[in-house]
This record gives structure tokens, sequence and C-alpha cells, in this order.
């Protein structure tokens, strides 16, 4: 039996996995002790009109402190959230396009003019202006990409291997263009005019609904494109998650089409109470959510196309979608209640959370994290005093001195910008910030190449050197390690 719920409307969360990089394993363990971001899967709230950023733990919803805090200027609409869990993505509350980064405690703004944004599995954020410049955003700074498309684009999609997949409006009919980040416009073929045409995660395929069925482009053969017929027009359709089906959503129809990407074929349908309006999956795979033209979002288990209920809702930029750990977030009334995904029991609420945006994450406090935030806070406690541990004596001070002592080790602190396993994209963002900042290869095999500013003697003149770089940075000590050119 189907089970019914209705509620004014209902919010569902983005979600990602949380990865990080550097620094100091004490700080970590001293940071999760206190318990500050040590709940695995947390939900994020972003205030419309600005303010503080608060974190939640799911299932619960219970808030969790968030240690060193983090202003946000006002969001309008969620994007989403990069592969590592380190940047909010959203336009803010005039449109820009602005990401908050969850390591350096930043907002910054990518565009503040963009027609279009694509992002890809990998976090990468892609902005199309109304001119047709592409620029790319990352967790360390943002990159114009060379040339311009010209004017037209009506859709775009993150393809593989940092390229941007465009349709682009025409007089006769619409292009499909995949623009590379150095070689501009790589290929480009005539589609299908109108309709919405959706991608794969992976950007590897572009499928249009049509009056008859679904035409799908294939990035590896763009020259021949294949058609499934529907039995009705089709409207809308969405890639699942892993790419190998597509549902397609026919007009009139109270049931979705199940196409078969890799045999070419319609496999059967899955019966709806009406027509589908909006389908959007769970970044998982685990659930199908369909808008209904009554105004009712259906509930769809993939492991076997079962019904698992409905709510009553309207969907926006950061709704539905599930948690990670399955966890639906729905907005009844003015406030925001987790329920089971499969029961639909409720497991948490949080009063007056409906008029904000939301994201939904796995954070867990990194070693760079945890020592970021547990610099912050000690300076803000007003301790300050990281030269009274470090076993040095204090010039006149009237103690004797013991020539047999060894001498003390100079402290060798560094601003890291960017930590990534591309050596080009190090070695350009290096190039780009000047003679400052130098480029350190893979210590050993499972490293990174860093992009980071330094020497310096103290913290301190890291933390400003790293500020004065307009970028993304936290500071690592690496005292005692041999320096590399």
């Amino acid at each position: 039996m189907i089970r019914k719920l209705h509620f004014s409307s209902l919010l569902l969360l983005a979600a990602c996995a949380a990865s990080g990089s550097e620094t100091g394993r004490t700080a970590a363990d001293s940071v999760l002790a206190e318990g500050a971001l040590a709940v695995p899967t947390v939900a994020y709230r972003l205030p419309a009109s600005g303010g503080a950023l608060s974190v939640y733990a799911l299932p619960s919803l219970e808030q969790r402190p968030w240690g060193a805090g983090g202003r946000i200027a006002g969001v309008g609409a969620a994007l989403g959230t990069d592969l590592i869990g380190r940047r909010l993505l959203y336009r803010d509350s005039a449109g820009a396009v602005t990401s908050f980064d969850l390591v350096a405690l930043r907002e910054r703004t990518a565009a503040r003019q963009a027609a279009l944004t694509a992002m890809g599995p990998d976090g990468t954020l892609l902005v199309l202006d109304s001119s047709g410049a592409i620029t790319e955003s990352q967790p360390w700074g943002q990159r114009a990409w060379s040339g311009s498309i010209g004017r037209g684009a009506r859709d775009a999609f993150v393809g593989p291997g940092q390229r941007l997949i465009v349709i682009r409006r025409g007089r006769q009919a619409d292009s499909l263009l995949f623009v590379a980040r150095d070689a501009g416009v790589t290929a480009a073929t005539q589609v299908p005019a109108g309709g919405d045409p959706v991608a794969s995660r992976d950007g590897d395929a572009v499928a249009f609904a049509t009056d008859s069925g679904i035409v799908v482009y294939e990035e590896r053969a763009l020259d021949e494109p294949w058609f499934v017929r529907t039995d009705g027009r089709a409207r809308l359709a969405e890639f699942s998650p892993s790419g190998h089906r597509i549902f397609v959503a026919l007009e009139g129809d109270d049931a979705l089409a199940v196409i078969d990407r890799f045999g070419r074929a319609a496999r059967g349908s899955i019966g709806l109470d009406s027509p589908a309006e909006q389908l959007r999956f769970d970044p998982w795979g685990r659930v199908l959510l369909v808008l209904g033209g009554d105004g009712e979002t259906m509930i769809i288990s993939m492991a076997g196309n079962e019904r698992l209920g409905e709510v009553r809702t309207s969907w926006s930029s950061d709704l539905p979608t599930i948690s990670e750990n399955g966890v639906l977030l729905l907005r009844e009334g003015t406030a925001v209640v987790a329920r089971d995904a499969r029961s639909l029991d409720s497991l948490g609420a949080v009063a007056g959370g409906a008029a904000d945006v939301w994201f939904a994450g796995r954070w867990v406090a990194t070693s760079a994290t945890a020592a970021l935030r547990a610099d912050v806070q000690q300076r803000s406690s007003g301790s300050g005093q990281r030269a009274a541990g470090s076993g040095q004596q204090a010039p006149g001070s009237g103690q004797p001195s013991d020539a047999r002592a060894p001498l003390p080790v100079a402290r060798s602190f560094y601003a890291q910008l960017a930590a990534t396993r591309d050596e080009g994209a190090a070695r350009q963002m290096a190039s780009e910030l000047g003679r400052s900042v130098q480029v350190v290869p893979p210590r050993q095999n499972d490293d990174m190449w860093r992009v980071m500013a330094g020497p310096f003697s103290t913290r301190e003149a890291a933390d400003s050197a790293g500020r004065s770089l307009g970028r993304s940075y936290w500071v690592v000590d690496r005292t005692g390690e041999p320096r590399r050119q």
C-alpha cells in the first residue's frame, strides 16, 4: 500500500563527498575531540538574507558547533558542491555566481554576469557569459579560457577532459559544440531544435526529447546519433547517475518510458499517478523523484521500480534530492524536517529553516581544516603565545644558556593555495601568481602537486602572504622538512 503525506513544500539537499589535504594530525584529533565538525553527514544552512552559516547533523538535524564561523552575504539559488566537499556553490541574492570555501571560510565571486553555469562530476564549475566567454572556477581560484564561442548559447554541460558542451541556437538548426580549455571548439554537429537537452553525469552523451522519441548524441561518435521511438511525444528526459538508462516523460501519459542506453532500446515503463512535469535523481541512483502534474512528488526506488510514497511539494534549486545517508529533508510550513526516505518517518526538524537555502554533504574534519580552525580558535581565545611552548629561551630572561644544547630548528610555514594531481594545472597557477609562489612536487606516490607561498618564519607571516594573493589558502607547517625548489 502506498503511503501519502501532504506538506506545504519539500526541501531536499544536494550532496557531496569530502576529502582534503595536509597538516598536523594532532590538531585534527584536538578539533574532533572538541566535537567540532565531528559528524560525518551534515546539512549546511545558508541564510537567504545573509548572515552566519549553520551546520546540522543528519539525520537528527541537531545543530553542531561550526568553530570559526563563516558569514554569507545572501543566497538566491543553489548550484551544487564540488567533489571534495570544500566549496558550496550558488548564486547570491544579486544573481552573481558565488562560492563559499569551507576550509578558508571565505565567500568568493566567480562571475557577476553569467548566462549559464555547468558543474562537472569532479566539481569543476564552468561559467559561460552572454558574450560566449568561459571562466573555470576551482577551489584554488579561477581562470579564463582562451577565445570565445560567441553569443546564442541556451544550454551548457561539463564534458570529459576539461571540456564544455554547449547547445547554441542557430537560424536553421541548433548546434552541439564541444569546447576545450586551450583548443576552443573541437567538435560540432547540428541537433534538433527546441526541447530541453539533458547530459549524462560524465558528459559523454546528450539526449534530446522530440515529438516521436529520444535522440542521443554520444561523445565518442558525435556524427552518428541514435534514436529510440516512444509511444507518444517525449516531453523531457533524465539520465540515471550511472548513465546506463534514460527515463523519459511522455506527453499526457501517466508513465515513464525507460531506455536502455547501451542496448539502444525501450525497456518497459514505470506507472505514475499523473503525467511527469519534472524528474530528479538522488545523486547515488537509489531513488528517482518525479513531480506530477497533480502537484505531488512521487518517490520511486530504483532497486525494483517500487513506489515508496508521495509528498505534496514545490521544486526549486536546492530541492528535491536525498542526502548520502538516505534522508529526505522537507519544508513543512516554516520548518525543515528530516524523514527516512523509505518509511517517511520523522527524524528531526529545524524550526524557521524553510526560508533559507540548504546543502548536504559528508564533512570529515581533515588535518588541513582542523589545523586552520584550531589556529583561528586559538587566536580568537587570546592564547596566541605559540613561542611559549616552543622550548626556546626568551631573550633577556636571565636564565643561563647551555652551550651543548642543540640549536633551535628554524620554523617553515607556507601558505598553500592548491593541491592537485595535475602538474600542469599547478604550474599554470604558480605562473599566474608570480615569483613568490612555488610548485612543490609530491613527496610520495599518493601525494599531490602543491602550489605554495613561502617559507615564512611565523604562521602570521604565511597567513598575511596568503591573504595578499587574493586566493583561497591554508597555512601549513613544514618545519624540519627539506626545502624543494
